[in-house]
């Protein structure tokens, strides 16, 4: 009886040799876009062997220079499983599974952490949507996140550039094998009755890096501004903020912070999920965000506050590496005069006069 040559692409590529003839076997696993071989090894019976690259590749198995298996997602199960749990991340990446489903016409079964956001939408009608971690036999298994080996930025196998110096969206569309492009398919919430009577615009000042944020006091002297010309300043941030002048709608579940910013006359935030949220409601934006250039978020439906007379972008310096653990990371100017400059040169005038033009008001 002849060994069973398996192949399976359930997370890599994967080659295994099974039965009791003894053979040897030369296996090459290669891109057949570019004819390069990927990974190539000797096996005998019983061995098996698989490429690191995770990243969507059109493969052709070659097994003692004859092919074995080419490629091919068309009416295969294939899983793509949000590893994020980030807001940002899950808005920005969830429309490229559409395009991954229409473009590989494949059986696609889905787990964010936020299914019910999209499931019920029309365009995600010819996707399945699973709990996260719930396992099963498919083809292909694709991994949307942020990978790293020994705090490097694990190239080569999950990440096809380096993440930090590519936009967000671009991190999905790098590993599904797609174009880059911004879609925007919404997301599944209804308003509600309006929640005060004044206009009212909403902000979000709080992140999860301190390099994210705009100075406390900052806030303050802008809603002040803004008091002045009759808007109620609400903040919607989950953690709260107490600061004058601002109210404070701290802890707010997802359906009341959509029907607050989708009353809201605007939304001032930073570069943060709250921000992605508002962009994937397709209101308009207006961030303050000086350490990550334009074009690397959402562009549609946004303002950006930025000031390149000063330390900027560092997010996209390939020569740092975000630290998460480190609360106040700056890793130009840590511990001087000059840390977080990037976004304490952004004064609350150059902000309200940025509202006056959007909002058309003297």
């Amino acid at each position: 009886m002849e060994n069973k040559i398996l192949i399976s692409f359930d997370p890599t590529p994967k080659v295994e040799i099974k039965g009791s003839v003894e053979k040897k076997y030369f296996v090459e696993l290669l891109d057949k876009d570019t004819n390069k071989v990927i990974h190539s090894a000797n096996l005998k019976n019983n061995m098996w062997t698989q490429a690191n690259r995770r990243w969507y590749t059109n493969w052709v198995v070659r097994v003692n220079g004859k092919i074995e298996h080419e490629f091919d997602l068309t009416d295969k199960k294939v899983k793509i499983s949000f590893e994020s749990k980030s807001i940002g991340d899950t808005l920005a990446w969830a429309p490229q599974v559409v395009e991954f489903q229409k473009r590989y016409n494949c059986k696609l079964y889905v787990s964010t952490f936020h299914n019910e956001w999209f499931q019920n939408l029309p365009e995600y009608s010819n996707i399945k949507f699973l709990p996260p971690g719930l396992g099963g036999d498919f083809y292909a298994h694709y991994a949307l996140g942020w990978f790293k080996t020994n705090e490097q930025w694990d190239e080569g196998s999950y990440h096809l550039n380096q993440p930090n110096t590519i936009p967000l969206i671009q991190a999905a569309t790098d590993m599904l094998g797609l174009p880059y492009k911004e879609i925007n398919h919404g997301i599944d919430f209804k308003p509600g009755k309006r929640p005060i009577m004044q206009d009212y615009i909403c902000i979000g000042p709080k992140s999860t890096a301190g390099l994210k944020e705009w100075p406390y006091h900052y806030w303050e002297h802008l809603a002040k501004l803004l008091n002045e010309k009759g808007f109620k300043v609400i903040n919607i941030s989950y953690e709260g903020f107490n600061q004058k002048g601002i109210i404070n709608k701290e802890k707010l579940n997802w359906e009341d912070t959509y029907n607050y910013l989708h009353h809201a006359s605007l939304f001032i935030g930073l570069g943060s999920g709250l921000s992605w949220f508002n962009w994937a409601m397709g209101k308009h934006t207006l961030m303050i965000n000086n350490f990550i250039p334009y074009g690397y978020e959402m562009t549609h439906n946004l303002t950006k506050i930025e000031d390149y007379s000063v330390c900027n972008n560092c997010w996209v310096d390939k020569r740092f590496m975000f630290d998460r653990g480190k609360w106040d990371w700056c890793p130009r100017h840590q511990n001087t005069i000059s840390q977080h400059i990037c976004h304490k040169a952004i004064k609350p005038e150059v902000v309200f006069k940025k509202i006056q033009y959007l909002l058309k008001f003297k």
